[in-house]
């Protein structure tokens, strides 16, 4: 099936984007075009006007500035797989991308416009959650930064006003003693996760827990975060007894819906599980202990 007719749009620059988008009424935004090109296809989406970003070269790149992780809205999840400074320092980044898909859609697909399309099963919002990441919205008034527990509303729908787009994703720089780990339970390869845990762990001098980051995939109706475990965490050394425990809250604020894949106390186990497998990893990679730590 081929889409519908609409108008399309191929600004150079942001600016030139965000004028579009203040103009034209309900246009949609392309960039990767991971979910929106399958959902022309099957005329899933009838859009009037889509405003193609992807000659905008000044939103490619990928790179550490200022203290963050910046994220451009048109670096592919390719750029990250491929990416030497993803591989050394950011576990849970290099743990998610070859879960993304399959590598057709990853040399296409972006991080930014899977996090603005605000899919519960995406990846990229649980693990920007366990980084306290953020994004940059830039719209007719200019910039401003949304942290990333302010974006996500509803399944597919953002904190976002219509005339802005996402310029940005960013999360802040690791510090000594971090690590991160992101695990992610699928049917099949490149599948949509049925659940997915993010973790990132900060450990002081004294090799207790100064801060923790857990954000969780398709198990409610948004990418949410675990704060009752991430609090539990907090001042404690590792061990599996601490995980283990830390597991079962995320599994209790989690709220997996039944389908045909499995019932929703079968997801709460396995956001148990996964929770306490990325804390293992994550506290491995900050080197604070030696082994990983799972069930």
């Amino acid at each position: 099936m081929k889409a519908a007719n609409f108008e399309h749009h191929e600004p150079t620059s942001v600016s030139k984007a965000v004028s579009l988008l203040e103009s034209l009424e309900e246009p949609t935004i392309l960039s990767g075009g991971q979910s929106l090109v399958p959902m022309l296809r099957f005329r899933l989406a009838r859009p009037d006007t889509v405003v193609d970003i992807n000659g905008i070269d000044e939103l490619d790149y990928l790179h550490e500035e200022g203290g963050y992780l910046k994220i451009g809205a048109l670096a592919r999840h390719a750029d990250v797989e491929d990416s030497e400074l993803i591989e050394e320092r950011y576990g849970s980044f290099a743990d998610t991308v070859p879960l993304v898909a399959d590598p057709q859609i990853r040399n296409r697909g972006t991080i930014v416009g899977s996090v603005a399309q605000a899919d519960p099963k995406g990846d990229w919002g649980s693990v920007l959650i366990a980084h306290d990441g953020e994004v940059v919205a830039t719209g007719p008034d200019g910039e401003r930064t949304v942290p990333i527990d302010e974006l996500f509303l509803l399944p597919y729908d953002t904190s976002l006003d219509e005339d802005e787009l996402i310029t940005e994703a960013r999360v802040p720089i690791p510090v000594e003693r971090e690590g991160s780990a992101y695990h992610k339970l699928k049917r099949k390869t490149g599948d949509y996760a049925m659940a997915g845990v993010a973790a990132r762990l900060i450990f002081d001098d004294d090799g207790r827990i100064e801060d923790a980051g857990i954000g969780m995939t398709a198990v409610d109706i948004t990418n949410v975060r675990a704060s009752d475990a991430e609090e539990r965490l907090g001042g404690e050394r590792p061990d599996p007894e601490l995980f283990a425990e830390a597991g079962e809250l995320a599994a209790e604020q989690s709220n997996p819906e039944s389908d045909e894949h499995g019932d929703a106390s079968y997801k709460e186990r396995m956001v148990e599980v996964l929770t306490q497998r990325a804390l293992g990893d994550a506290a491995e990679r900050a080197g604070v202990i030696k082994r990983r730590v799972s069930p």
